[in-house]
C-alpha cells in the first residue's frame, strides 16, 4: 500500500494486520507463496511427455571446467529466475492456446468485416497487426523442452568431440535419464576417460626462411609447450597468435589459413608429436588463369598516406579537391580545412618508410574515434608488386554545432522533481577536436523543510527551485608549459569545468559556484588516472529568519552550522580507476575506483610561513581560522575506494558485487568536512531501504522535532545485486544492503554515533528488496522497494525489524511509532541508471 507524504515523499508502508504475526504463521505463508509461485510447469504436457528439468555432468576423470561440456549439451532446460521459478515457462504456460486460436480465427473475420467496409466506402484497405494478450504473452514466454532422447544422443556424442579437442581420446560417454512422477526428466551425462595425451615434440616446417626467422624468433610467446594437455583450442589461438605476430612484421597478406597443424598420435604412451605447417603464399598465375604459383609471403612497407578529413561519399567526394602536403602525409579536403593538422597527424601512427604493422592501424583507429569529431574513420591499403602499399584515411565528420533540449525526472535524495536543460556543444571549437558544452540547467524539486511544515498543499511541495548555467570543455591533449611523451594508448585529455548555481527553497537561498580543471590519460588499456589541481568550490547561504533560530538552538554541532554557512573549498584531487570490462565481450569483470583529496593544508601553511616569517600579516578569527575575502575556507584530506565484481551466471541471470569505503579527516581551519564532502548513506544509490542521509551515524537516532540530514567522517557500504531478464526490456532484480557512516570523535549531541572496534559491526544497517529496470538501451528507469532488515538506531537487542513486527508494534495509521516519529519499513526509490 503507498502512502504519499506531504505529496512528494513516496514511501510504501505495511497497513497494520489484526491477526497475530507468529513463527508458525511466517513459515505458512512462505509455503504457500512458494507453491503458487512455482505453479505446475508440466501441466500442459501430453502423455508420454517429460519436461526437462536438469542436465548433470559425472566427470571425475578430466579437468575440462563443467561449464564448457554443459554449453556442447544441445537441450537445456527452461531458465530460471530467482534460482527457482521458470518465469517465462509459466508465461507460456498461461496461454489456453485453443481458446487463442478460436480468437484470432475470430479477431481475423472481424478485421475482414471492418476493411470490406472501409472499401465500400472508398477507403483503403487496414492492415491490423495487433496482437492479443496471448499471442503477446507466447511471444516473450518460453516453450517447455521437452525430453528427447535422440538429441540426448547427438549431445553424448558433442561431448566425446571435445573430449577428443582436449586430449582424451581414449574415452565414452553415456547419457542416462530419471524420469519423475512429476513428469519431469533429470539427464546424466557420464564421463569415462583415461589420462590425456600429452604434448611430446613441437616441430615446425616453414618453406619461408625469412617468414620463419620470426616465427622462430618468437617461440618463447608461444601457446604449444611441451609436456601439456594437447587441446585443439590452444592450437586455433597458436595460429591466431603467429598471424598477428606476422601482421606487425610486414606481412600485410598473411592469413592464418596459411597455417596448418600434422598431428602424431602413434608414438605411443599417450604422447603426440605436433609439426606446425606454414604455406607459401599462393597466387594465380599470369600465363594461365587456371593454374596456382606459390611464391614467398611478402613484406609490405608503407608509402603514401593519404588523409581526407571531410569525406561524406565517393561521389561528392569526386569533386575537385585541394591537398596540403606535410611530411610524409597528404590531407585531401574538398572544402576549407576544419582541423588543425598537428591534431590529425598526431592521432595516426602509420608513418611512411615503415613496414606494415597491424597495432599501428588498431591504434590510429582507436585514437581517432576518441577525439568524438568523426562518426566514421574507414582505413584501407592499396598494395602493389613492388612491395608497397598506399594508406586512405577517410574520416566522416560528425555535425559541429548542435541544440538540444532535454527534460527530465529527477530524484535527488529521494526528492522527486522535474527538470529540463538546453545544451549547446561545439565539437571542434578551436579547430583541434574540443568538445565545447554550455548548458543552461532548471529543475522544481519538492523537498522537506527542515521545521514542521502543516501546508500540504501538492503545488507548495514543490519548494525547490534551481538553475544555473554550466560550462565544460574537453580539450584532447595536455594543456601544459612543457612537452610531456605521451603513449598510443594514453589518450589524454584537459577538462575545465565550472558551474554556478542558484538554489532557493523555503529554508534558505544558496549559490554554489564551482570551477576546476584537470588532466585524464590512460596507463593501460585497463588503467586510468585522473588529476585535478585545482578545485574551486564556493557557497553562499542566506537563511529565512526562522530558520536561523534553529540553527542557532544547534550552534554547537559544527556538521549543521557548516551545512548552512558560508564556505570555500580549494582541493587538489587525484583518481585512480581500473576497470576490466571489455564491451565487445560478456563475461565476469571487476571495477575499482580510488580517491585521494587535499583541501586547504598548502593554504594554510602559506600562511602559517608568511605570518612566522612576516609577523600577523594573515589575521585569524576567534576560532583560529584564516580567511580568504572574509570566507574561511575548508582544510581536510578525504580518501574513498570502490571495488565492484560483476558475475555472468548465464544470459538472464548476473550477480554484481561491491564494497566502498571512505574516510575524511578535517583540521584546525574548518573543523568539520563540509557539506558536500561528508559521508552520507541511504538513497536510491546506496541502501536503498533508507531515504538519502536518513542513516546514521552509528546507533544514532535523531529524535528531535526537527529532522536534519546525517552526515560522518567515514563510511563503510556493501552492496549485494542479483539482476534477470523478464519480458524484452524489462528486468529484475534482488538485493540486499549494508553498511552505515561514523563519526572519527564522540559528539553529545549525537550520542552513539562514533566509530568504534568494539561495537561498529554492530552498528552495520541491513536493508533488502526488488526492484525492476524498465532497460532503453541508451538509458535505464530503475524501480526500487528497499525493506529495513536490521536497523541499528533501536536497541542492541532489538534491531531486528522482524521483531517488533511479531511483537505486534504496529499502529492502523501505517506506521510504527519510534520515539514519536513515523517510522516506515518499506521505501521506494526511483533512479536513473543502475546503483552500482
Amino acid at each position: 500500500m503507498t502512502n504519499f507524504e506531504n505529496f512528494f515523499e513516496i514511501q510504501i508502508t505495511l497497513k497494520a494486520l489484526k491477526l497475530k504475526f507468529t513463527y508458525r504463521y511466517l513459515i505458512v505463508c512462505l509455503i504457500v507463496s512458494s507453491i503458487l509461485m512455482s505453479c505446475n510447469p508440466t501441466r500442459k504436457l501430453k502423455d508420454g511427455e517429460y519436461l526437462l528439468n536438469k542436465n548433470i555432468v559425472i566427470d571425475k576423470n578430466t579437468k575440462i571446467d563443467k561449464h564448457d561440456i554443459e554449453s556442447y549439451i544441445k537441450q537445456k532446460p527452461n531458465r530460471k529466475i530467482l534460482v527457482l521459478f521458470r518465469f517465462h515457462l509459466w508465461l507460456h504456460n498461461l496461454v489456453h492456446e485453443d481458446r487463442l486460436k478460436r480468437k484470432r480465427i475470430y479477431q481475423n473475420k472481424k478485421n475482414e468485416l471492418k476493411n470490406k467496409s472501409r472499401i465500400a466506402n472508398g477507403k483503403e484497405i487496414k492492415i491490423y497487426n495487433r496482437q492479443l494478450l496471448g499471442e503477446w504473452l507466447l511471444d516473450i514466454g518460453e516453450m517447455p523442452v521437452i525430453y528427447d532422447s535422440l538429441v540426448a544422443k547427438k549431445s553424448s556424442t558433442q561431448i566425446k568431440l571435445l573430449l577428443n579437442n582436449k586430449g582424451y581420446f581414449i574415452s565414452s560417454v553415456s547419457d542416462s535419464v530419471h524420469l519423475s512422477k512429476r513428469k519431469t526428466a533429470t539427464v546424466y551425462y557420464k564421463i569415462k576417460a583415461s589420462k590425456p595425451y600429452l604434448i611430446n615434440q613441437i616441430e615446425y616446417k616453414i618453406p619461408d626462411n625469412l617468414l620463419g626467422y620470426f616465427v622462430f624468433g618468437d617461440t618463447s610467446k608461444s601457446l604449444i609447450i611441451r609436456g601439456n594437455n594437447y587441446d585443439e583450442d590452444v592450437l586455433q589461438k597458436e595460429r591466431e597468435r603467429i598471424t598477428r605476430e606476422l601482421n606487425n612484421n610486414g606481412y600485410y597478406l598473411f592469413s592464418k589459413d596459411y597455417i596448418h597443424y600434422e598431428i602424431d598420435t602413434t608414438i605411443g604412451n599417450r604422447k603426440v608429436n605436433v609439426t606446425l605447417n606454414i604455406k607459401n603464399f599462393a597466387s594465380k598465375s599470369i600465363e594461365s588463369a587456371d593454374s596456382i604459383v606459390e611464391t614467398h609471403h611478402q613484406r609490405f612497407y608503407i608509402n603514401n598516406i593519404y588523409i581526407q578529413p571531410d569525406f561524406i561519399s565517393k561521389i561528392m567526394n569526386s569533386e575537385k579537391m585541394d591537398t596540403i602536403k606535410i611530411n610524409d602525409y597528404t590531407i585531401i579536403h574538398n572544402q576549407k580545412l576544419g582541423y588543425k593538422t598537428k591534431i590529425l597527424l598526431d592521432a595516426i601512427f602509420i608513418r611512411k618508410g615503415e613496414l606494415y604493422q597491424l597495432s599501428n592501424i588498431e591504434d590510429t583507429y582507436l585514437r581517432l574515434s576518441e577525439l568524438k569529431t568523426f562518426k566514421s574513420i574507414n582505413i584501407f591499403f592499396t598494395p602493389n608488386r613492388s612491395g608497397y602499399l598506399d594508406c586512405n584515411i577517410q574520416l566522416s565528420p560528425i555535425f559541429k554545432q548542435s541544440l538540444t533540449v532535454e527534460t527530465e525526472g529527477t530524484n535527488t535524495s529521494g526528492n522527486l522533481g522535474i527538470g529540463g536543460s538546453v545544451v549547446y556543444q561545439n565539437r571542434n571549437l578551436f579547430k583541434g577536436s574540443e568538445i565545447f558544452e554550455l548548458r543552461l540547467k532548471g529543475s522544481v524539486e519538492a523537498q522537506k523543510t527542515i521545521y514542521n511544515s502543516t501546508d500540504v498543499n501538492p503545488v507548495k511541495q514543490f519548494n525547490t527551485v534551481e538553475f544555473g548555467p554550466e560550462l565544460n570543455i574537453y580539450t584532447p591533449r595536455f594543456l601544459i608549459p612543457f612537452n610531456v611523451r605521451t603513449s598510443k594508448i594514453s589518450n589524454p585529455k584537459t577538462i575545465f569545468t565550472s558551474s554556478v548555481i542558484y538554489q532557493r527553497r523555503q529554508d534558505y537561498t544558496r549559490y554554489i559556484s564551482n570551477l576546476s580543471f584537470g588532466y585524464t590519460w590512460k596507463e593501460t588499456a585497463k588503467i586510468r588516472h585522473t588529476i585535478n589541481p585545482l578545485i574551486i568550490s564556493f557557497v553562499k547561504v542566506s537563511l529565512r529568519p526562522d530558520f536561523y533560530s534553529k540553527l542557532i538552538e544547534n550552534e554547537h554541532n559544527l556538521y549543521i552550522l557548516n551545512s548552512f554557512s558560508n564556505h570555500l573549498s580549494t582541493s587538489t584531487r587525484y583518481t585512480y580507476t581500473y576497470n576490466e570490462q571489455d564491451i565487445k565481450k560478456t563475461g565476469n569483470f571487476s571495477f575499482f575506483k580510488l580517491n585521494a583529496e587535499s583541501s586547504g593544508n598548502i593554504l594554510r601553511g602559506i600562511y602559517n610561513t608568511v605570518n612566522t616569517i612576516l609577523p600577523n600579516t594573515f589575521t585569524k578569527d576567534q576560532l583560529g581560522r584564516y580567511k580568504i575575502i572574509d570566507i574561511v575556507y575548508s582544510q581536510y584530506i578525504r580518501i574513498d575506494v570502490d571495488y565492484r565484481y560483476y558475475f555472468t551466471v548465464n544470459d538472464i541471470n548476473k550477480l554484481a558485487f561491491r564494497l566502498a569505503a571512505g574516510i575524511g579527516k578535517p583540521f584546525v581551519n574548518f573543523q568539520s568536512l563540509t557539506f558536500e564532502r561528508s559521508f552520507y548513506s541511504g538513497g536510491s544509490n546506496g541502501i536503498r531501504a533508507w531515504q538519502s542521509r536518513s542513516l546514521g551515524p552509528g546507533s544514532y537516532s535523531n529524535e528531535g522535532p526537527y529532522i536534519f540530514d546525517q552526515f560522518g567522517d567515514g563510511q563503510l557500504e556493501g552492496n549485494f545485486e542479483y539482476r534477470f531478464k523478464l519480458i524484452k526490456f524489462l528486468n529484475g532484480a534482488f538485493f540486499v544492503d549494508a553498511g552505515n557512516t561514523w563519526l572519527r570523535q564522540p559528539d553529545t549531541n549525537r550520542p552513539g554515533g562514533d566509530f568504534q572496534y568494539n561495537r561498529f559491526y554492530k552498528e552495520i544497517a541491513v536493508g533488502s528488496g526488488l526492484g525492476l529496470r524498465a532497460d532503453f538501451d541508451f538509458f535505464i528507469i530503475r524501480f526500487d522497494i528497499g525493506i529495513k532488515i536490521r536497523d541499528p538506531q533501536f536497541q542492541e537487542n532489538k534491531r531486528w525489524t522482524i521483531q517488533h513486527i511479531l511483537d505486534n508494534n504496529w499502529k492502523n495509521d501505517f506506521y510504527m511509532s519510534h520515539s514519536g516519529h513515523k517510522y516506515n519499513f518499506f521505501t521506494f526509490n526511483i533512479g536513473i541508471g543502475y546503483p552500482f
